[in-house]
């Protein structure tokens, strides 16, 4: 029974070896390692384990502490301590490794987990470079407060909550590649040097509100699994997003672009940039949002580019309805580009004000464009792009066929024009004008859609003209016109000549009926006398067709006029 006992421990010993420590650790007592860094000797602990409460609070370390690749068993307590020197934690673990305390009772084994475990490093300053490369901390990490002449966490895991709440990173601070399993947390941090979050993976929570970035801020590739918070952020220099993914609500409220803001090809789920202020150029193209796109009150002041970005839904908060595109009461002061952007469902830009150009080329709008209130110079933007059509507001179509008008956009302006007439006349009520005369312009405005389109559809009234000479080619021929009870060509003068019954001459004749109706073009032929046929019924049928030739010809005088001739 004793050899079976001795082998499971060497066993379990083997296997605690081989996870946390290399043939030549050393295990230290945290009494130990005070006592050294008190006696202000090397403070050389690289490989070590380190067994116990470490309490290094309030302490002045003037030498450089080594603690690479050294497991940190217990607590480590670095609160209010000064490191004067640089501080080396590679590769280090903050009960990174779960040690047993094993007892025998009979033959059962008892293992007990140490589970005292964190790592405290609050109100500490770092004087000199802080190098955590690739550690590890398995149990809370607490920087609140903390400063730090030079931060190096690539690499780093946190596989529980980490917070640097206050902490102030007076260089260059990097976490590239770092992972963040729980919340992290970087409110109200100063960072007045290079900040880079490259490749940086928070798999939970993060909130970056109140920080300064005083320094350029790489987020390239990084990765928000969970909700992140910027409220109220400042970024002095360039902020750069490209290719990141925010899968999760991104909030972006109040935040201060100082420099350029690069978010292309980056958003997966909701985002609000509310009131944001960006003063240099704001670049999202090929972004993807799938739900929330919401830049109500942003401020636009450098260049903003939307180009092939996918705006795919909306979402419900706070018991609002916020559209998926909404920038309203936002501010573009130079060029806008949406190019080859998708609005898959509402786009809201009311009063909204753009100072530059705004390019809208290829873009595509599934559902309703709003831009009520809004005000540009020029909107590059095609009318057939807006497949859901233009929110009805009088002065957003006037505005917007001006804009077509100026741009040389005929066709767009006219199809503009007659989707305003419908839609003016599908509104309930018109001011200024009384019930009766709104009640008789509106049935007038059907026959004038259908007819030549507002002015707009030439075709409609030649088709329209087109089968009015059908009809009345077919009443002619079935009344008799050219047959043998025909006696027009009696009443005619010598040399005169009728018609002999052929279909084609019987159209002809219905054709110069409904062109005379101007006198414009041709003179009216003689009225026909057919016996046995009412003269008065022929002499109605005879000026009606004269009576439509003559509107539909005006009609579409009128409207070729105003398009294919304008245009051309």
């Amino acid at each position: 029974m004793g050899r079976i006992r001795m082998m499971i421990l060497v066993v379990l010993l083997l296997l605690t070896g081989l996870s946390v420590c290399k043939p030549d650790d050393r295990v230290v007592p945290a009494d130990e390692v005070l006592a050294a860094i008190k006696a202000g000797g090397p403070a050389d602990f690289d490989q070590c384990t380190i067994v116990g409460d470490l309490d290094l609070s309030d302490l002045e370390i003037n030498e450089s502490v080594h603690f690479n690749h050294t497991i940190f068993r217990n607590k480590a307590n670095f609160d209010h301590a000064t490191f004067n020197g640089d501080a080396y934690f590679v590769g280090a673990a903050f009960n990174g490794t779960d040690l047993w305390d094993l007892t025998f009772n009979d033959s059962v084994i008892s293992m007990r987990l140490n589970i005292d475990r964190n790592a405290d490093f609050r109100r500490a300053t770092f004087n000199g470079i802080a190098y955590f490369e690739n550690a590890e901390f398995n149990n809370n990490a607490d920087f609140d407060g903390a400063k730090f002449n030079g931060a190096d966490f690539l690499g780093v895991r946190f596989n529980d909550y980490a917070s640097f709440l206050d902490v102030g990173f007076n260089r260059a601070a990097y976490f590239d590649n770092a992972n963040f399993n729980r919340l992290a947390i970087f409110e109200n941090v100063s960072f007045n040097g290079y900040a880079s979050f490259r490749s940086t993976r928070f798999k939970d929570g993060v909130f970056f509100s109140q920080s300064t970035l005083n320094g350029t801020a790489n987020f390239q590739n990084t990765s928000f699994n969970q909700r992140a918070y910027f409220i109220n952020a400042t970024f002095d220099r360039t902020a750069d997003f490209e290719e990141s993914d925010f899968n999760r609500d991104a909030d972006f409220r109040n935040v201060t672009f100082n420099g350029t803001a690069n978010f292309g090809d980056c958003f997966n789920g909701d985002v609000d940039f509310r009131y944001a202020i960006f003063n240099d150029a704001a670049n999202f193209d090929n972004s993807s949002f799938k739900s929330t796109a919401n830049f109500q009150s942003a401020d636009f002041k450098g260049y903003a580019h939307f180009g092939s970005v996918r705006f795919n839904g909306n979402v419900a908060f706070m018991n609002t309805h916020f559209n998926i595109s909404d920038f309203a009461a936002s501010q573009f002061n130079k060029e806008v580009h949406l190019e080859d952007s998708l609005f898959s469902r509402k786009a809201n830009f009311n009063n909204t004000l753009f100072r530059g150009d705004v390019l809208f080329e290829n873009a595509t709008f599934l559902e309703d464009l709003s831009l009520t209130r809004a005000r540009y110079d020029k909107l590059f933007i095609r009318w057939h792009s807006i497949q859901g059509g233009l929110v009805y507001d009088d002065t957003a179509y006037m505005s917007l066929m001006k804009n077509f008008k100026d741009l040389g956009y005929y066709e767009d302006y006219d199809s503009c024009y007659f989707a305003y007439r419908n839609a003016h006349r599908a509104e309930d009520d018109w001011p200024s004008v009384p019930n009766w005369e709104e009640a008789i312009r509106k049935c007038i405005e059907y026959p004038m859609e259908w007819f030549y389109g507002y002015g707009t559809k030439p075709f409609n009234a030649f088709f329209f003209s087109l089968g009015i000479v059908m009809i009345f080619a077919l009443f002619w021929w079935r009344v008799g016109l050219g047959g043998p009870k025909d006696k027009t060509p009696e009443s005619l003068k010598e040399g005169e000549e009728w018609l002999d019954g052929d279909i084609t001459d019987i159209l002809g004749f219905s054709v110069t009926v409904f062109l005379s109706g101007t006198k414009f073009f041709i003179d009216p032929p003689a009225m026909p006398r057919i016996e046995g046929r009412s003269r008065s019924m022929i002499k109605k049928a005879f000026i009606l067709e004269r009576v439509l030739g003559a509107l539909f010809s005006v009609l579409f005088f009128i409207a070729i006029s105003g398009t294919i001739v304008r245009g051309s």
